[in-house]
Parts: structure tokens; sequence; C-alpha cells
């Protein structure tokens, strides 16, 4: 008997070039080339190689940032699974890692994971232009033991170390558990509760953790959740502009949205958030959002998906009113449309009182086009605006093409 192998190639390669404009004038002209190689089956189905960089040049200056360039091995369904290279690290797809990660499932409704490698933060979407992270050490070594194939629940512990020398940077112990609840009876009837902490033996504090319910009965729907937040650990930016724009990263968020279906077209919402965070001065503030919103839903019959949102915050630091829109249109199959945009009117509070002497406006956005000239290549323009963003440019326009293979 003979095995039959082959070579097969999945990717895309873009090229854009983007002027932006920054407070005082300054602008600048970048031209930016992505490659992106998911997983090219050098021995299908066994072995593979994935890759994703960008080479850019600005003002004279050219750039090279290699985000993912690794072989990936994968037994039969997958029982075993190694990568050998730079790859993202469990969880995070900020932090890489240049090193090894070895996975293994058993049919005993368990699996396990071990990595260790040289820890380096990368982010691809440069649109938040002065988001930092932390300094990473020298070394990350871990591992993570999972449940596999137990119907309706997932969990895990898992267990790392970044060192710096002899110095110990972070230690964490996490563990997660979620269960979903699914009637067999009443297909309107569905409930999931998950939760996930990762505990800084180091500190001997909760470094960053969610906790999540989600229920649905009929047109009624909830979702309560409470989430400790990390932003210069490369945690995705959650929130409002009003949160975004003077937080530190360090945040507490604890919310309910409860939705209502009009129909399978027309969802409305309400929503609280009471948040905690310490801001750029080192202090510690408080802050209630009140949210009322809507999204419609007419993709099936005009392509189109949109979300309209006002909220207010009531915080002990500055008052604010906001509203955001967001549209997703595809106007025909080739042509595509979107746009978005958040307004906030602030105005700080001094002694308790309101101080109409201090109030400013934030806004931000956003718009793209794209079409498709042929069915591999696609072409697209976007714009943007902002002003008084803390972690957005004040302009930038650009185009870009995209070959997909």
């Amino acid at each position: 008997m003979q095995n039959a192998y082959s070579f097969g190639i999945d990717g895309s390669f873009s090229t854009s070039y983007e002027h932006s404009e920054e407070k005082g004038g300054d602008s600048e002209g970048t031209w930016e080339n992505t490659l992106i190689l998911d997983n090219v089956r050098l021995l299908n189905p066994y072995l593979g190689f994935n890759f994703h960089g960008t080479y850019s040049e600005e003002d004279g200056e050219s750039f090279t940032d290699i985000y993912s360039a690794y072989l990936e091995f994968s037994s039969f369904e997958r029982a075993l699974e190694i990568k050998l290279g730079r790859f993202s690290y469990l969880g995070n797809r900020f932090l890489t890692l240049d090193g090894a990660e070895a996975t293994v499932r058993t049919d005993y409704y368990f699996g396990a994971t071990v990595f260790g490698g040289v820890p380096e933060y990368f982010d691809s979407d440069d649109r938040h232009i002065n988001e930092s992270f932390r300094d990473t050490g020298d070394r990350l070594y871990g591992g993570r033991i999972f449940l596999n194939g137990v119907k309706n629940y997932t969990g895990y512990v898992s267990y790392s170390k970044e060192e710096d020398g002899d110095r110990t940077i972070q230690e964490l112990l996490g563990v997660g558990l979620g269960r979903r609840f699914v009637s067999l009876t009443d297909k309107t009837v569905f409930l999931s509760l998950d939760g996930k902490i990762d505990y800084d033996m180091e500190d001997d504090d909760i470094y960053r953790g969610m906790a999540r319910v989600y229920a649905r009965y009929k047109k009624l729907g909830l979702i309560a959740d409470v989430t400790r937040i990390r932003v210069e650990d490369g945690s995705d930016r959650l929130g409002e502009l009003i949160i975004t724009n003077f937080s530190s990263g360090k945040e507490d968020r604890y919310s309910y949205t409860v939705e209502y279906a009009i129909n399978d077209h027309y969802t409305v919402y309400q929503g609280t958030v009471h948040t905690v965070l310490l801001n750029n001065f080192g202090e510690w503030i408080t802050g209630d959002i009140y949210k009322f919103g809507a999204n419609v839903n007419h993709f099936k019959s005009h392509g189109l998906t949109s979300n309209f949102e006002i909220y207010i915050y009531d915080g002990s630091d500055s008052e604010a009113n906001g509203l955001s829109f967001a549209l997703d249109w595809s106007i025909t199959r080739e042509f595509r449309f979107s746009f978005e945009a958040e307004y906030v009117g602030r105005s700080e509070i001094i002694n308790g009182t309101a101080g109409m002497d201090k109030e400013d406006s934030i806004y931000s956005i956003y718009g793209e086009i794209e079409y498709d000239v042929i069915k591999d290549l696609t072409v697209g323009v976007y714009a943007e605006n902002n002003r008084e963003t803390r972690y957005l440019p004040e302009n930038r326009y650009g185009v870009k093409a995209t070959y997909s293979f």
C-alpha cells in the first residue's frame, strides 16, 4: 500500500500606501507589504508551514516585522501537534514565542500542552499608534492540562513562568471552566457559563480574569460578566472611547446587557457597566456607563448589518454623553463598504461640580471601501479622522491591494 502526499499553499499578499498626520502638523507616508502563508502543506496532511510578516518603508527607513513563522506537525485527528519557530502564545495573539510547543490529545477526555521559548510582543494592528507593551524576559515556559472531547464542557489548568536571568518577571497559575446547558425539547432556551483566572504568584493577586453568563429565552437574552483587563499585556481594548482615552490599561469591569429581539432583523438592548480603573495620573477612579442601543441585521436580504448606541458616563472624575454608529454593507458581492464612528461630549468635574470651561469633545471616524477586481484580487481605500484621542492617529488615509492564493 502506498501513501499519497501532496503540496498545497494558501495565503495572501497585500501592499498599501498610507499617509498619516499627528498633532502639531507632523506627517508621514508609509508603504507596507504583508505576506501571509496559511498552513502551507509541505507534507499533506502532516507537516505545514505558517508565516505572517511585513516589510515597510517610512521616511526613507525600512522595517521588517515577523509576527509568526513556524513549522507545524499534526498527526491523525490531531492527537499530536508540534509547533517549532515563532508562534502566538496560548490565549494571547499579541505575545509570541520563539521556541517550541507540543500538544497531546488523548481518548480519556483530557489533553496536555507544554511550551518554552523567548517571548516578545507584537501588534499587527497599527491603528493604536501610542500603545505600548510591558517588558519581557529572556525565557517563558509552562504548560496546560485541558478537557478534550467532554460534551458541553471546556476547562483547563495552566502554569507559566517568565524569567530574565535569575529574576522572575511573572509566574502565573491559571484555571478555566465552561458549561453549556442545551434544552433538548425547547430550542429557544439556552444557557452558558464560563470563566477563567490567571493568578500572579509573585504579586499574590489576580492578574487578569473573566466570568460570564449568557442566557436566552425565546426573544429575551442576558449577558452578564466580570472582567479584569490588562491592556499593557496585550489585551484587546474593550469599551468606549471615553474609557480607553484616559485609562492606563488596568481596569475591572462589571456589566450586564439585556437584549430583546423584535424580529429576525432588529434587536434592542440596554446595558450597564461599572468600571474601576487606574487613570494616566496614577489614580484609581470609578464610573458607571448606561447604554441603550439597537442592532440591525439585513445581511441575507441586503448584505447589511449595523449598530447604533448611545451611552451616559457618570464617573468620579468626569461626566460624558456618547454615541456610536457602525455599518457593514455588501452593496454587491464584489463591492463592500464599512463605516464606524463614535462621538463623546465630555466635561471635567471640579470639586464635585461640572465645570463648563473644561468641556471638550472627542470623536473617531473610520471608513473603508473594498472592491473585488477579479476573484482573488481586492483593492480598497480607507480614511480615518480623530480628535483628542490618545491611541488613534489624528488623520490617516490610504490605498491597498490584496491578492489571495
